[in-house]
């Protein structure tokens, strides 16, 4: 005996609902692990110009010997997501998806920390990120709320040395957390040879295999486990100077170079070096200034 249209269609009914029953059931179990899935360390890498998307080179080993040394912590990782082109205009919006990760993770992860960094140009990626002028591009950088979450700040090959500069020197918030690795023969960061416990050796291609990866990695786990800073630390109070750039020039807080001025370190231009043309400089680090609107 074949079922009536009446009986038929509740039937149906029953039947397709329990396929939607059961996919709503898979959908919430799975967003559980999602929502619950905080690190107490996330390691934010900007890969090197040219290298395919990722961690990189030296992001991989960094991640894989910060995972090894802070037993007892979770570590997780994230790739910046950006070109990483030769134009280097890359940097810019690479430091915008570092500062919007971290804000995000930060959100939704009160506990977690970060340790953040990259190799050349992904260093200038966390220079902007954490609010270095650059000259080269722009970016969002890491709000200010958040600089305590972040633990340590580690760069390889970073092109801010080529205006004689570090991020020790440049940033008062996270200068004091922070270690730029400049290999003796590495043009690009000015060959600072600034690598702490005598290292850097070779040019810009040898952080992997000179030991500066493993300096960082010592580091930036000292700081995690000390709790780095140990919060928002107060800014230092800074120098702030409206003058000609004439007067500028004279004080060596800026140079000249046929005729036009540009502020020392940043190199922002000033406009032409004259005693009527008058500009505010702010010191932003040793031997270094910015141009601002005012003081």
């Amino acid at each position: 005996m074949r079922p009536s249209r009446s009986r038929l269609v509740p039937l149906l009914t029953r039947a397709l609902a329990i396929p939607a029953l059961a996919l709503t059931s898979l959908v919430a179990v799975g967003a559980t692990p999602a929502q619950a899935a905080c690190s107490d360390v996330d390691v934010v890498f900007a890969r090197g110009t040219g290298e395919t998307p990722g961690l990189g080179v030296l992001g991989r080993p960094l991640v894989s010997g910060l995972q090894s040394q802070l037993s007892g912590y979770s570590v997780s990782s994230y790739a910046v997501d950006y070109a990483a082109n030769s134009s280097q205009t890359s940097a810019g919006p690479g430091a915008t998806d570092m500062s919007s990760h971290i804000s995000s993770v930060a959100a939704s992860c009160p506990g977690t920390r970060f340790v953040i960094g990259g190799y050349s140009q992904g260093g200038t990626v966390t220079d902007i990120a954490i609010g270095i002028r650059t000259g080269v591009t722009t970016g969002t950088p890491i709000p200010s709320a958040l600089s305590g979450r972040v633990a340590a700040v580690v760069v390889f090959g970073n092109p801010l040395g080529a205006s004689g500069r570090t991020i020790a020197t440049a940033s008062t918030v996270y200068g004091p957390k922070s270690r730029d690795y400049c290999n003796v023969s590495d043009s690009i960061c000015g060959r600072q040879g600034s690598n702490p416990a005598g290292e850097g050796s070779g040019g810009h291609l040898s952080y992997q295999t000179n030991g500066s990866v493993t300096q960082a990695v010592g580091f930036a786990a000292g700081l995690v486990r000390t709790g780095g800073s140990g919060g928002t630390p107060t800014p230092t109070p800074t120098t702030c100077v409206t003058a000609s750039t004439l007067s500028h020039v004279a004080a060596d807080r800026a140079v000249s170079l046929y005729g036009r001025a540009y502020a020392r370190g940043s190199r922002d231009a000033l406009g032409l070096t004259s005693s009527y043309n008058v500009v505010s400089l702010r010191e932003s680090g040793t031997d270094s200034w910015d141009l601002v609107s005012s003081c």
